[in-house]
């Protein structure tokens, strides 16, 4: 009986412990955090505007207007020199087909940008891993939202193929920006 009540004791003292500890999921974004801040982007928590939001998501029962967001990771790079003359945009993983770039949705004005451009930012964007929903550019920086899935990659390969992929949009706003 005492081994028993002893059990018991050391699963209620050493129980909450372990449920403290990190997922395998949490322990793979830490990985891919961390693996893109070697290489030189900024991790931040960010909010996205929904542009494919339902109606239920868009108002309330009551009635009631609601703003639908997405929650996601934003991994920016900043570009080496400011293009104030290039073009700001966010493209918007969506399956849509009326924008600039297939399966993607412009949400700003870009302004003058060529076809050309636009084809090359689509190349891009769709080789970005990692569950992208979003990516933007500016006069500043180049940044990929999403959701931080792995799937059977490494997070190492994930940050080095995000990172890729930022390089060449900011080769693609540097060179825009000087038009």
């Amino acid at each position: 009986m005492t081994w028993l009540l002893t059990a018991l004791v050391l699963i209620g003292v050493i129980g909450p412990v372990f449920w403290l500890l990190p997922s395998k999921r949490q322990r793979q974004v830490g990985r891919l955090r961390t693996a893109a801040r070697r290489a030189g982007l900024v991790v931040e928590l960010a909010r996205l505007p929904k542009i494919d939001a339902s109606a239920h998501e868009r108002v309330t029962a009551a009635g009631v207007a609601k703003e639908p967001v997405t929650a996601c990771v934003a991994y920016r790079l900043p570009l080496l020199e400011p293009a104030p003359a290039a073009p700001v945009w966010r493209l918007h993983r969506t399956g849509a087909d009326e924008g600039p770039v297939a399966g993607w949705t412009l949400e700003s004005d870009a302004g003058r940008a060529t076809a050309s451009y636009w084809r090359r930012v689509g190349a891009v964007a769709n080789d970005l891993p990692g569950g992208c929903v979003a990516v933007e550019a500016d006069a500043a920086h180049v940044a990929w939202y999403g959701t931080e899935h792995c799937a059977d990659l490494l997070p190492d390969a994930v940050a080095a193929a995000i990172h890729a992929g930022l390089t060449a949009l900011a080769a693609l706003q540097c060179e825009a920006g000087e038009r």
